[in-house]
């Protein structure tokens, strides 16, 4: 975990200050993001790379983030309610495994706008959101 997350947060730092080859050819996608709304992410990411989204690849990105699949095995690629499997974890790991990997990633977790859990009513509560705006 300490290296993944140590390595997400290397790259995240090259992303917001690129060496001159690397500027404008990045662009960092959270899977909120994706999956909260994803017409208008899928149009940004075609947009950033200067294709045009067509109605298919819109309507299988929403099939595949609002289906009803409730899969118990979480790497699957099937149709289900994506908002659900991306907070899942809240409810799923423990205040301490939450902490845990708080301690490891706080510097990617604080570049990509994902707020640090207070309490373990906090992640338990699905209707407050961990999410703020990113610093890419």
């Amino acid at each position: 975990m300490e290296v993944i997350c140590d390595r997400t947060s290397r790259t995240l730092r090259t992303a917001l200050n690129p060496p001159n080859w690397l500027k404008g050819k990045y662009m960092a996608v959270r899977y909120e993001d994706l999956v909260e709304n994803p017409i208008k992410t899928l149009r940004n990411v075609y947009r950033f790379v200067n294709l045009s989204a067509n109605h298919d690849i819109e309507s299988f990105a929403l099939n595949m983030t609002s289906g009803t699949s409730s899969s118990s095995k979480p790497f699957i690629v099937s149709a289900r309610n994506a908002t659900q499997a991306a907070s899942a974890w809240r409810t799923v790991l423990s205040f301490q495994q939450i902490k845990q990997v708080e301690d490891y990633c706080h510097q990617s977790m604080a570049l990509l706008g994902y707020e640090r859990v207070r309490t373990a009513g906090d992640a338990k509560d699905l209707s407050k959101s961990l999410l703020t705006v990113p610093k890419l």
